[in-house]
């Protein structure tokens, strides 16, 4: 069994993720992330799209990916590629500003749930296979009275690196419209 292989299967068997269409679900008490794909597979050479749907506790928020004071932590991805893939473009939503009671100013801040959008790219001669991209959210959840440590929620998103001969199906266009990736 291939260490990705027995990867996969470990965190398939783990009470804290559950198998979604095109990538595993991590949930934790105040943020959950749903990593979806835009394709069924790429061709070494190409790339595609990944969208890590977050939702947010009712009642909790998220400092944006450009929180609009610094002394706030934002929310942020990390990739942990393995050889062969690589993120070549990561897309954060616009925050909202919101006026909170403990802020003069108003705060740039995620709050239900938000589409950040990674662009992934499979080297050229990459061979046919599975493989897994695991990611990193890093974030604060706060509510207008406290705010926790800040955490991260680990999501790993599954690729299927196709034969030539086989061409790539959109998935989830409903997130991802029309486009193609290649």
């Amino acid at each position: 069994m291939t260490t990705s292989i027995a990867l996969l299967v470990f965190l398939s068997l783990s009470p804290f993720a559950g198998r979604e269409e095109g990538g595993i679900v991590q949930k934790e008490e105040y943020v959950s992330v749903t990593a979806k794909l835009s394709h069924d597979g790429v061709h070494g050479g190409s790339s595609f799209r990944a969208a890590l749907l977050v939702t947010i506790r009712r009642g909790w928020h998220i400092n944006s990916a450009s929180p609009s004071d610094e002394n706030l932590i934002a929310t942020s991805v990390a990739f942990f590629p393995p050889p062969g893939l690589s993120v070549t473009g990561v897309r954060y939503p616009r925050g909202e500003l919101k006026r909170f009671a403990f802020s003069d100013t108003p705060l740039d801040v995620y709050e239900g749930s938000v589409v950040i959008v990674l662009r992934i790219t499979a080297a050229a001669g990459m061979k046919p296979g599975a493989c897994l991209l695991p990611v990193d959210l890093s974030y604060q959840a706060c509510t207008s009275d406290v705010c926790l440590a800040p955490a991260t929620v680990k999501v790993v998103i599954p690729v299927q690196v196709l034969p030539p001969e086989v061409t790539p199906a959109p998935v989830n266009q409903g997130l991802f419209g029309g486009s193609t990736d290649e």
